[in-house]
């Protein structure tokens, strides 16, 4: 019965995704992306603090570095951020996968804002001595030189 219920599921949900994941509109709320930019611009602006916010998951709270992979964006010129920021926007994606989504929603007013709110602020490098230490790795995830 179990595996009846699960081809049923995964049939279904094929059917559900194939029509509506192909459907532009979907990801925007029902628009085109014109029409959903025509409805952005309607509103007021975020602060470029709060536009700032959605930088931290990589780049570090405020634009402050804590990994070597990814820049830091506290302190960098004004100018350098818009011009990486265009540069992420209109080149193609697979060149940025990540900058080159992140970027591509963000007016060029929101660079600007986001750009002189990162020149204010100020560099601090990585330091070690503040990452968490607690994280423990499970046993499993460890690798083990002796099986390669």
């Amino acid at each position: 019965m179990n595996k009846y219920l699960l081809r049923l599921f995964f049939i279904l949900s094929s059917i559900g995704f194939s029509n509506s994941a192909l459907a532009d509109d979907d990801l925007t709320g029902g628009l085109s992306l014109k029409e959903n930019f025509e409805l952005a611009k309607k509103f007021p602006m975020p602060s470029p603090w709060l536009l700032s916010a959605q930088c931290s998951a990589c780049h570090g709270t405020l634009g402050t570095a804590f990994n070597e992979i990814i820049p830091p964006l506290a302190g960098m010129d004004k100018q350098e951020f818009i011009k990486k920021m265009q540069e992420y926007k209109t080149a193609d994606a697979s060149n940025f996968i990540v900058m080159g989504i992140i970027a591509q929603p963000i007016t060029d007013e929101e660079i600007e804002a986001m750009a002189g709110f990162f020149a204010k602020l100020k560099p601090e490098p990585l330091n070690q001595e503040k990452i968490p230490r607690d994280v423990v790795v499970p046993e499993w995830a460890v690798m083990n030189k002796e099986s390669e």
